[in-house]
């Protein structure tokens, strides 16, 4: 490691505690490892997990940085706005100015992030279509992995179930329509994986990025996968670590909640159509390189 400065001090607040960064004290080129969700794909969950487990992780010189880590505008703020990026921006610039000089202020050569927020918000809250600004993250990340060895970590799950969960999440929220409502307005068309690991294809991050499907997990050592998937298996133990999130709403509740006779998830004729018409990206997107789960994994 390089000799460093007390000057030039910055601090990230996470809760009562608090990350010390110093300016200069990691020579060479930092990997940064993230976890950028996404929504309704086990986030909380993993968070939850790691965040357990901190001291453990801290302990082999990784620094974690969660949610309640990213909270100054001049530091971790900015990394939650990366997915806002335009290459011929001079905003977008300096937001990936100063998010390099957050993590080499870190006192780490390795840095995990986890926060789904990375992507934007949850698809079908402002814009339509399914995370339409994951090109920009993506050339973001490009641009990031000059001074980096930036590795991106993506949780999927098939696509059905993804809607379902992230409509009942936004019912527990306020929201007061239907779910075919809430389809049409992100837009089935959209929902594929596939077109985000285009996307990753396009910005030259193949090597860099690795996808896998959260029912893939095997249940009782789900927590040992996500943390080999995350680079931490050293930390993880022989005991079985489950995962555990936000807990799953029924029909009734939903219905209940909506306080109308509203549709809350697919009819079986509509789930049958839904996945017909994505048999093919479903089947590329699990068989592409990337990604790391069996063929089968989206099967009944």
């Amino acid at each position: 490691m390089g000799s460093h400065s007390a000057e030039s001090m910055d601090f990230c607040a996470s809760g009562s505690r608090f990350w010390r960064i110093e300016a200069g004290l990691v020579a060479g080129r930092q990997q940064i490892i993230i976890h950028a969700g996404f929504h309704r794909c086990a986030s909380t969950a993993v968070q939850d997990m790691l965040r357990a487990r901190r001291t453990a992780i801290e302990a082999t010189g990784t620094a974690l940085l969660l949610r309640e880590d990213l909270q100054g505008w001049l530091t971790g703020r900015q990394l939650r706005l990366l997915y806002r990026h335009q290459d011929d921006s001079l905003v977008s610039s300096l937001r990936l100015k100063l998010v390099a000089s957050m993590l080499q202020r870190i006192r780490a050569d390795r840095i995990v992030i986890s926060e789904e927020l990375l992507l934007g918000l949850m698809p079908g809250v402002r814009d339509p279509g399914f995370y339409p600004h994951f090109g920009n993250f993506m050339r973001a990340m490009k641009r990031l992995a000059k001074s980096f060895d930036v590795d991106l970590r993506l949780v999927a799950r098939r696509p059905d179930r993804f809607l379902e969960s992230a409509y009942a999440f936004r019912v527990r929220q306020g929201l007061r329509e239907a779910f075919p409502d809430y389809v049409a307005r992100i837009g089935e068309q959209d929902v594929s994986w596939l077109r985000l690991v285009r996307e990753v294809e396009r910005a030259g991050l193949t090597a860099n990025t690795r996808f896998t499907c959260l029912e893939s997990w095997p249940k009782e050592r789900a927590g040992h996968a996500v943390l080999e998937f995350l680079g931490l298996d050293t930390v993880a133990g022989d005991t079985p670590i489950k995962l555990s999130g936000n807990p799953s709403w029924s029909a009734d509740r939903l219905q209940a909640t909506l306080e109308a006779p509203l549709q809350v998830a697919f009819t079986d004729v509509e789930r049958t159509a839904f996945l017909s018409r994505l048999t093919a990206d479903n089947a590329a997107f699990l068989a592409h390189p990337m990604v790391n789960a069996p063929a089968d994994a989206w099967r009944d």
